[in-house]
């Protein structure tokens, strides 16, 4: 995280953050949402009771750690879409019950709101030493994504997760910050499904820099990749625009 990165907000301060900025709430929080909130969360993200414990020994004060506090770590800098992250930590002070409140109820509504999701995507880039991965759940007007970073040089992100509430068409955008997170030659693996039970999957393959489509050949029950197909440097753009278009549509015909 760069110079753009501050912990610890005051309650007042991180309700006032647009929806464009990242939050990064503990896992011990998630872990203590109510289990009809927790039953919501995505199973594939929902954290281990040792991370729980791992992020809650932090600050006790603050309940950030201390990687988390710092505002400066010469970590990635090529991805715009993480350099306004807003910890979403215990404030200190007289306020302290105050803020915990406004965050607790923060994360809460945004927990509450995956029970009226219509479809989701679960984006992964992958180098093999480092690993974005963002699960998208569609509203109807909106989507909420979370997001966990793991690997090389994204040390300073374990035991949180990252929460945004965004607009369909900010997808494609968000999802080619991340992939800049990324410096290795990657892949990035998209699945689908909707709540008709329409579902897909999608690969994009990075070497040098520029993106290539690779070729599923099935023979038999065993399926092998064929030759890739360079694409443009807007790809990643155009995958999402496309799955959105599918779900939507894919809405529409089953209401």
């Amino acid at each position: 995280m760069n110079e753009g990165t501050r912990s610890a907000v005051g309650a007042g301060k991180a309700a006032a953050v647009p929806g464009s900025k990242w939050f990064a709430v503990d896992s011990a929080r998630i872990m203590g949402l109510p289990e009809r909130l927790r039953s919501l969360w995505p199973h594939e993200l929902m954290p281990r009771a040792d991370a729980a414990v791992t992020t809650s020994a932090g600050d006790p004060a603050s309940g950030v750690t201390g990687a988390a506090e710092k505002e400066s770590s010469g970590t990635r800098t090529g991805g715009q879409g993480i350099t306004e992250t807003v910890m979403l930590g215990e404030p200190t002070g007289r306020e302290s019950k105050r803020g915990l409140d406004v965050l607790t109820a923060w994360l809460t509504g945004f927990t509450a709101e995956l029970n009226r999701t219509r479809s989701r995507i679960t984006i992964v880039i992958s180098s093999g030493a480092e690993t974005a991965h963002l699960e998208v759940s569609l509203l109807d007007d909106i989507c909420l994504g979370i997001l966990v970073l793991h690997g090389e040089g994204f040390e300073e992100f374990a035991g949180f997760e990252l929460l945004r509430r965004l607009r369909p068409q900010e997808l494609g955008q968000v999802t080619e910050e991340l992939s800049s997170l990324i410096e290795r030659d990657c892949v990035l693996t998209l699945t689908y499904l909707s709540e008709a039970r329409v579902a897909g999957m999608e690969f994009l393959h990075r070497v040098g820099g520029t993106w290539a489509r690779p070729t599923l050949e099935r023979d038999g029950e065993t399926i092998t990749m064929g030759a890739e197909h360079s694409l443009e440097s807007n790809a990643v753009r155009v995958l999402l625009a496309a799955t959105l278009t599918r779900l939507q549509l894919t809405t529409v015909l089953h209401p």
